[in-house]
């Protein structure tokens, strides 16, 4: 009984302490990596991921396809099959549609977007976001 009274450990107080002085440590530091995180992304700007994707579609999309449509604001490419897929801006995003039925986003956070055709192969497609924010790339075709 006397070994057992002798020995050391913590005490209540000092057990609360370093509870106490744990919790404040891991309140600041949250709240330094949300402002980190706030002031290193925007909520407004396009996923480069996303538009990747996007413009990886397209491409493939239009090495599929046997004819096309330009406009300011729409493409339509239509297959051998008489499938038609179509992209164009409905408000902030841009959406795809197949064989005029439904739609699926494709990407979002678009202030504006533009087709443009280059050559008789070459289609350009700008992309400005909510920032303002410019994107451009070339989607070539392979079309007989």
């Amino acid at each position: 009984m006397k070994k057992l009274q002798n020995e050391k450990g913590f005490t209540l107080l000092e057990t609360l302490f370093s509870l106490v002085l744990f919790l404040m440590i891991i309140s600041i530091s949250t709240s330094s990596i949300k402002s980190f995180v706030k002031r290193n992304y925007s909520y407004e700007s396009v996923n480069r991921l996303e538009l990747d994707n996007f413009i990886k579609e397209v491409q493939k999309e239009a090495n599929k396809s046997i004819s096309f449509t330009v406009h300011s604001e729409l493409l339509l490419f239509e297959e051998f099959n008489q499938v038609s897929t179509s992209y164009r801006k409905y408000a902030t995003i841009i959406r795809r549609q197949r064989l005029g039925l439904g739609h699926e986003i494709v990407l979002q956070k678009i202030r504006d977007i533009k087709f443009e055709q280059i050559s008789e192969r070459q289609i350009l497609v700008k992309i400005i976001d909510l920032n303002g924010g410019t994107y451009e790339k070339t989607i070539r075709l392979f079309i007989n």
